[in-house]
């Protein structure tokens, strides 16, 4: 068994210290992670983990999706773009992931303070309205190709968002083109279910749009896997009917989860704790509603992946029960990147060889 206690104390130290400077100034929780990230490209952190997820080989917890292959079942949701972070849990175990959702032209997001830390039933959660701020398809392919991930063996998604088809598909042309020959194992996901922006969810609601963006990709890239993004707050019948228009075009999948809308009222923050009034809960009250996904879309036999309120390797384990493929973790790698290991590990001992 690898032991990581005195890492796993270190991080847990400074990220107190980071959240006991961000109440003493009365800062949005942004910037208690742009210290986090700071301090890992400051520190060169993921270097000194580098080649540690070795120790994957001998787990043997290979997942697949399609031909895509993860290392782990773990896998980084879309929620990051900072690539020295996505590199760290890459190095500490993850199996692969997805890079934080882009759209065509750099954008700002909303006005801070759009980021928040709370606690619901004990549990620490986030509420996020930062409304995908990014420096656009262009320039997040430019740090990609300057940067070591683009190194690594293990499956890593570009995460497409926009407000229009002709927003999507713009993005598509340049990444298709200009992106994933970057990558060892790349795919598509397609995010129509973003609740911190003001249109992310319109094509739930627009199956025919949904489907032509579907045959725009594949027509363009026949191999490609694509995965399409749901929202928690569709209803079951909504998500049997993207299931469907998946099961229908080739190397086509979902990933079955992302935060949920709630207002500053609905999770006890106080007025002006978010800019724009709400944004997307993430964290362990949204477990009840992706395992309730994963068990609508299970029929379906797809290579599903699924996100959402993962916080322990028993929700882990009764996700891969329902056959899901591999599992996004978002919150739980802010609060402690160690448990990618622990998690790994427990999976191994659980699962047996294999």
């Amino acid at each position: 068994m690898i032991k990581l206690n005195i890492q796993e104390k270190g991080y847990q130290a400074v990220r107190r210290l980071f959240g006991i400077v961000n109440q003493c100034l009365l800062r949005d929780y942004e910037s208690v992670v742009h210290a986090g990230q700071y301090m890992l490209s400051r520190f060169n952190i993921p270097q000194f983990y580098l080649g540690y997820s070795r120790y994957l080989n001998a787990l043997n917890l290979k997942r697949r999706v399609f031909h895509l292959e993860f290392d782990s079942p773990i896998t980084f949701a879309a929620f990051e773009s900072h690539l020295d972070s996505l590199q760290f849990w890459l190095q500490l175990g993850c199996g692969g992931g997805c890079l934080k959702t882009i759209k065509c032209h750099p954008e700002f997001g909303n006005p801070r303070p759009r980021l928040q830390q709370l606690f619901i039933n004990g549990n620490e959660h986030l509420l996020n309205a930062l409304g995908l701020p990014g420096p656009g398809v262009t320039g997040l392919i430019e740090q990609v190709a300057t940067h070591s991930i683009q190194h690594t063996n293990r499956p890593l998604g570009f995460s497409i968002g926009g407000h229009e088809l002709a927003e999507y598909k713009q993005a598509i042309d340049e990444v298709l083109e200009d992106g994933v020959h970057l990558l060892r194992q790349p795919y598509i996901e397609l995010n129509i279910s973003c609740p911190n922006t003001s249109t992310g969810q319109s094509l739930h609601d627009n199956l025919t749009g949904l489907e032509a963006l579907l045959t725009y990709v594949r027509e363009k890239n026949k191999t490609i896997v694509i995965v399409i993004k749901v929202s928690p707050d569709a209803n079951d019948a909504n998500l049997c009917a993207i299931a469907e228009l998946a099961s229908s075009v080739p190397f086509v999948t979902i990933n079955a989860g992302n935060t949920q809308f709630k207002r500053l009222g609905e999770v006890g923050l106080s007025e002006g704790k978010i800019s724009i009034g709400g944004g997307g809960l993430s964290g362990p009250l949204l477990f009840e509603r992706t395992l309730a996904m994963a068990r609508v879309l299970a029929p379906f036999k797809l290579p599903l992946i699924s996100t959402g309120g993962v916080s322990s390797v028993s929700q882990v384990q009764a996700l891969l029960d329902c056959n899901v493929a591999v599992v996004g973790i978002a919150t739980q790698l802010v609060k402690n990147p160690f448990s990618i290991v622990k998690m790994n590990q427990t999976l191994a001992k659980n699962n047996g060889p294999g």
